[in-house]
């Protein structure tokens, strides 16, 4: 048994083995970079994933050295390396620290990304592996290829030279089919529509119409210039243009631009839809927030709630946003959906979308001058608010990236200059507070919308769907505005999505939740008067 155990640690399959999962145990931990903040802060020493990421590559680069010695028989003072005690004691602790790493790496790493984590998780794992392939690759077949039978070889080559050739090719001529991947949206910026929609390949947009006889065609373009390097496609257009007005889009693959000329491919055209715009006296909302990725229970949820003119999604849709990819499944097709390209949005920010490299990117990508402004609907008026990030811009979660206590202060300045024309105006934040790390500036946030005539704030953040003020903090804060109503949406809590329905009429505004599940959460009316 003893003997048996020990020609299969002493094989060549055991050290490809051995070499491989040395190599990823990095690679997996790597790709859950953006959760090390809390392993450093849990422990207390700001680099210590760092110094484990470079004891799993130490280990990796120890490995190839060893299985380099065993299979080439390397010599010193005319005696095998491998044979050695030294080389016995590196090769047992190589073998400990990359079970130990790899086991670290998929069980410790992969389970702090489970859940709503798992969509960036995933998305730098695939950043990672294409690289990572080819480099343990091309160390192995150094390392084994030498040492195989020659139709081994010949057999090794023929399959490298073929997926050579066809990564040669698809970067010349991509191989993956052009498509359309949502359905256009329709975003309130405030000063007209934002139309939205994505592709799963870079290219250049345009929405196409007609308004008063005239042809439109309105590209995706910075002054002048189309864009070429987009996945996220927004076109601007006047609200009148659109109101009530049928439209497409379309899109032309760009495989390459250069300074003179380009390389376009397929061109695709959207089926006509028509965009729905009510701005009578009754008015009906869905009211959606903190999703977090888990976009089928919102729509589970939704299923419930009826019929709708327009959508308010009041932010959280994702654990940060590290890739434009995750703007794509969670906002932009998540609305698609729900709209169909038939019914104006407003978005509102969430704290969870101020994080992330593509975070600064978010604004361009839906079309929006700002995430703070005001908009318009019949008789109503919206002030949309943008609350930031939920701590100070000094917490280590942010590490050095943020400086939303400046864009606040500015927030509410430009908010002192609001004038609204409505009467019944709504206010849309995604946390009620406005700011939740400076009470001086949540005051005086408060204050400017109670000048303004709000009636109602609808907020998300909290998980909870109820009627801000059954604390006594709540109660304290709001005895100072006794004709404001903040309302909490709800969204996803303990794995049940909570959405709402808000009902706006010359009578009072009405709201309604419930569960993903059928179950009513909240039924309430308010009158545009506090009594």
């Amino acid at each position: 048994m003893k003997n048996k155990l020990f020609r299969i640690f002493d094989s060549n399959g055991y050290l490809f083995a051995l070499l491989v999962l040395a190599a990823l145990a990095p690679v997996f931990s790597y790709a859950a970079r953006a959760t090390w903040v809390f392993v450093n802060i849990t422990v207390n020493f700001a680099h210590f994933t760092t110094v484990l990421l470079c004891a799993m590559i130490a280990n990796a680069i120890t490995a190839a050295v060893l299985t380099a010695l065993k299979i080439y028989k390397v010599k010193k003072n005319g005696n095998a390396v491998c044979e050695t005690k030294g080389y016995k004691v590196f090769f047992v602790l190589a073998s400990l620290f990359t079970l130990v790493f790899t086991i670290a790496a998929v069980s410790f790493f992969s389970g702090m990304c489970h859940g709503e984590n798992k969509e960036v998780y995933t998305l730098y794992l695939q950043k990672s592996l294409p690289l990572t392939s080819v480099f343990v690759a091309v160390l192995v077949l150094a390392l084994f290829v030498p040492k195989m039978p020659k139709k081994a070889k010949t057999a090794v080559c023929a399959i490298v030279l073929l997926i050579t050739a066809v990564a040669l090719i698809d970067n010349i001529f991509p191989l993956n089919p052009y498509k359309i991947t949502s359905e256009p949206i329709v975003f309130d910026n405030g000063g007209g529509y934002s139309v939205v929609f994505s592709t799963n390949d870079q290219g250049t947009a345009y929405i196409e119409y007609t308004y008063n006889g005239e042809d439109y065609k309105v590209f995706d373009a910075t002054g002048g210039k189309i864009h070429t390097d987009k996945r996220i496609h927004s076109m601007q257009v006047p609200y009148e243009h659109l109101k009530n007005n049928t439209y497409r889009v379309g899109t032309v693959r760009v495989i390459e631009s250069y300074s003179y000329g380009s390389r376009l491919g397929k061109e695709l055209i959207s089926a006509d839809y028509t965009l729905s715009v009510n701005e009578g006296e009754t008015q009906e909302y869905l009211v959606l927030s903190d999703w977090h990725t888990w976009v089928e229970r919102a729509y589970a949820a939704t299923e419930y709630l009826g019929s709708y003119d327009a959508v308010i999604l009041l932010g959280d849709a994702t654990p940060g946003v590290d890739f434009e990819e995750q703007v794509i499944s969670n906002i932009v097709q998540f609305a698609g959906e729900l709209t169909k390209g038939a019914k104006p949005v407003l978005y509102v920010r969430g704290n969870h979308e101020t994080r992330g490299n593509y975070a600064s990117e978010i604004s361009d990508a839906l079309g929006l001058d700002e995430f703070y402004f005001t908009a318009n609907s019949g008789p109503y008026g919206f002030i949309i608010l943008d609350s930031g990030e939920d701590k100070d811009d000094s917490h280590p979660e942010y590490g050095g990236t943020t400086d939303y206590n400046t864009y606040r202060a500015d927030m509410i300045k430009w908010l002192s200059g609001v004038e609204m024309r409505n009467e019944k105006v709504i206010a849309l934040s995604h946390s009620w507070h406005i700011s939740d790390v400076e009470p001086e500036l949540s005051k005086a946030g408060w204050d400017e919308l109670n000048r303004l005539g709000v009636r109602m704030l609808l907020s998300g953040h909290i998980h909870q769907c109820r009627l801000i003020g059954s604390t006594d903090g709540e109660k304290e804060f709001l005895s100072a505005y006794p004709d404001i109503l903040a309302y909490a949406d709800g969204g996803n809590s303990g794995g049940t999505f909570t959405g709402s329905k808000m009902t706006l009429s010359p009578d009072g505004i009405h709201l309604f939740a419930i569960d993903q599940n059928g179950e009513e959460k909240f039924n309430s009316h308010f009158a545009w008067i506090a009594e």
